[in-house]
């Protein structure tokens, strides 16, 4: 997928979650009037001090990919998890967002897998698709479902890391909070269907590598 498609896909599912009008191009204090908005700005080298700590972080722990240079971004860094798993996840910090990064990933499912939940009951693929939005409800990523509906083939993961709380230890505890929830697709995956099914149709889910 042309890395172009990837960061439009990164920016609107971050500008969703993070104020819900900005599609329709309102602005906080427009919505909510009376609303003090404090835009905060970080220097450029405050930010490449964030993306150089985030790469050493990254590489010590044997999970740095690549650094991409995207125009909307201040920094995209390609990173792996678990290391060597072939599970991919971004973190990026867009320009517009001073004073946070934020952790993207997405699972996405194989063709087999797809097909396989398209040929569920209706009203069993519904209710399966459901019991899986309130599960990962209460997880601490924010998630979106592609498309949405029953014919579901990916799900993106997303969430933000103040630079008042980014260190080292935060930061895994995202990426490995992203994984459980991608793990968690698996898993219900295999239950659903069985693991002998999972594993004769596709295997594990494709990664989606950003």
């Amino acid at each position: 997928m042309p890395a172009g498609r990837l960061l439009n896909d990164i920016l609107s599912v971050y500008t969703l979650v993070a104020w819900p009008h900005s599609k329709h191009n309102i602005k906080p204090e427009e919505a909510y009037p009376g609303l003090s908005v404090v835009r905060i700005e970080m220097s450029s080298k405050e930010i490449e001090k964030t993306r150089d700590d985030i790469v050493a972080w990254l590489t010590e722990e044997g999970l740095f990919k690549e650094q991409l240079m995207e125009e909307n971004l201040h920094f995209q860094i390609a990173a792996e998890y678990p290391a060597k798993s072939g599970r991919h996840l971004s973190v990026i910090q867009p320009k517009g967002h001073e004073d946070m990064v934020v952790v993207f990933s997405r699972i996405k499912l194989a063709d087999q897998h797809h097909q396989a939940l398209l040929s569920m009951p209706p009203k069993e693929r519904e209710r399966m698709v459901w019991n899986m939005r309130y599960d990962l409800l209460f997880r601490e990523s924010s998630f979106e479902m592609e498309p949405g509906g029953g014919d579901m083939r990916s799900i993106r993961f997303v969430r933000e890391i103040y630079y008042d709380a980014l260190t080292k230890n935060k930061l895994m505890e995202v990426i490995r909070e992203n994984f459980k929830c991608e793990l968690y697709v698996v898993w219900k995956f295999q239950e659903v269907f069985g693991e002998g099914q999972m594993g004769k149709i596709s295997g594990p889910p494709e990664p989606m590598y950003i």
